[in-house]
């Protein structure tokens, strides 16, 4: 009988233990389903208060959530997760990455050094800092995005994307543009080197455009959204009204759906759409 009762209570044990996993298979599932943005919100959210989460994958999951946040909107949920995840991602790589990760975008487990350690924790980092960068900068909260852009410059020098957004939230917050000097650490012979030389006035932004266009596919589908964004942005810098509206709706025409520079380009149609 008591042998009964053990293989009863073992069996149930079994049993609860198959229904967490499963409802922690089914959350992650959630968290990277991009196509359903309160769905992937409610994903991750069950992961982050899962206690027994990894750390990697309690990174991951505050990732997915903030881009969901950001996509929907909520830029004050989405700047608090990126913060975290820059919080939690600074911390010694040794007590945060000690385990088998789980890569929420692959489903394939990645076992990790202590050098890799410290690059996976510098990549999330950098994710971070990037949608904070971006997030904050939609938000209006321009120190904020230009120190998120410059912490993600120290990890990633020679990043043009940095360069540019970092010159862009400078501008839009009336500072003077510094990318002259940054652009010495820059690869200036491939994209987006043409927008960096519009932003420093070597450029025009016909001349932009053309370059955009070279290449094909997805390629060149994603070089137009950059090119029509930030001649937009610079045109809204230079009071060119016009121009710049009529860039920014070309952005949302090319700009992925769910994409920051769509977003972006998105708020910025929307307050010049009710500007005298």
């Amino acid at each position: 009988m008591a042998i009964r009762r053990w293989c009863l209570l073992i069996g149930q044990a079994l049993v609860i233990c198959l229904i967490f996993n499963l409802s922690a298979n089914a959350a992650a599932a959630r968290c990277t389903n991009r196509a359903n943005v309160d769905s992937r919100i409610a994903g991750c959210t069950i992961m982050i208060e899962q206690s027994r989460s990894a750390a990697a994958q309690l990174i991951k999951a505050r990732l997915a959530r903030a881009g969901a946040y950001f996509n929907k909107g909520d830029l004050d949920h989405a700047i608090d997760d990126y913060k975290q995840v820059i919080a939690a991602a600074s911390i010694d790589p040794l007590s945060a990455f000690n385990r088998v990760t789980h890569d929420l975008r692959s489903h394939e487990p990645l076992a990790l050094s202590g050098s890799d350690q410290a690059l996976r924790r510098d990549s999330d980092r950098a994710r971070a800092y990037r949608g904070l960068g971006i997030a904050s900068f939609q938000a209006g909260l321009l120190e904020q995005s230009q120190d998120g852009f410059r912490r993600l410059s120290a990890i990633d020098p020679g990043n043009a994307d940095t360069a540019l957004w970092l010159d862009l939230a400078r501008r839009r917050a009336g500072h003077a543009s510094e990318l002259a000097s940054q652009a010495r650490r820059l690869d200036m012979r491939h994209w987006p080197a043409p927008l960096l030389r519009l932003y420093l006035g070597e450029e025009t932004v016909d001349g932009v455009l053309a370059a955009a266009d070279r290449g094909g596919g997805a390629t060149r589908r994603l070089r137009r959204c950059e090119a029509s964004f930030f001649a937009g942005e610079l045109m809204l810098q230079q009071n060119r009204e016009a121009a710049a509206i009529r860039l920014i709706d070309r952005a949302l025409a090319e700009c992925p759906p769910g994409s920051d520079m769509r977003s972006v380009a998105g708020a910025e149609a929307r307050v010049l759409s009710v500007v005298p």
